[in-house]
């Protein structure tokens, strides 16, 4: 199988998801080789901690509406995001942004995509 000859096993990181955040070239790996995964066409409702999705953004518009309360701004309509961009070998390779969640601080959703080069 490609995926694994290369030293990539997108099976593995399926499983270590669920007890560790993923390094940034991890995240690139996954959204390059976005093939080998399903694409979700609607939000999950309340999904586990530990679980990951796969959104075209630009068809599936209201991807964030999971079902949780995030944190929400001073002015209590919009919620609270922290947008990041990330290195991979020393580029920006990846926008991000997370939300915390507003009875559990702890749990975090984190959405990524590629950046144009």
């Amino acid at each position: 199988m490609q995926q694994q000859a290369s030293g990539f096993n997108i099976h593995k990181l399926e499983h270590e998801v669920k007890t560790r955040w993923l390094k940034p070239h991890e995240v690139l790996r996954i959204l390059q080789n976005h093939e080998w995964l399903t694409v979700t066409h609607k939000p999950p409702h309340k999904p586990p901690i530990g679980s990951w999705f796969l959104y075209n953004r630009r068809v599936l518009r209201y991807f964030r509406n999971d079902g949780y309360e995030w944190q929400k701004k001073k002015n209590r309509k919009t919620i609270n995001e922290a947008h990041e961009r990330l290195k991979v070998d020393n580029m920006e390779a990846l926008s991000c942004y997370y939300a915390r969640a507003d009875k559990n601080p702890t749990f975090q959703r984190w959405i990524y995509w590629i950046l144009d080069p």
